[in-house]
């Protein structure tokens, strides 16, 4: 089993596309804003200090930021999976190089559950 290090998101990316053969040239704007937001990241906790800190020295402030970010890691793992930087697939997809595939074919469903839906998928037939 790999022994992680205590590393920065902004080092663990840089660890991760420095490891990744099947980059290239194309993915070089995906990999900018990655390196921006896993920077943005890594600043929060510091930002969010200061900003109470702030709020502190005007009695009855709200921060200027909120307490935490609930979108910046979601986004960031978004970029790893586009640049084939998620452990899904040891291996990138053969259809999309560097992008592995995320989500599972659609299926049809057999049987619809109500009459409203059989309506629907009536009239979108028509």
């Amino acid at each position: 089993m790999a022994k992680f290090e205590q590393e920065s998101v902004a080092d663990a990316l840089e660890r991760g596309l420095r490891n990744a053969k099947h980059l290239r040239m194309k993915h070089a704007p995906t990999v900018a804003a990655a390196r921006a937001l896993a920077r943005k990241i890594d600043a929060w906790d510091v930002i969010v200090e200061w900003a109470v800190e702030d709020a502190a020295e005007t009695r009855g402030a709200r921060p200027a930021v909120p307490a935490n970010d609930n979108v910046s890691i979601a986004s960031f793992l978004k970029y790893l999976d586009a640049l084939g930087l998620t452990p899904e697939d040891e291996a990138p997809a053969a259809s999309a190089p560097g992008r592995p595939a995320t989500r599972p074919p659609a299926t049809q469903p057999t049987k619809l559950p109500n009459k409203v839906l059989a309506f629907r998928q009536k009239a979108k037939a028509e």
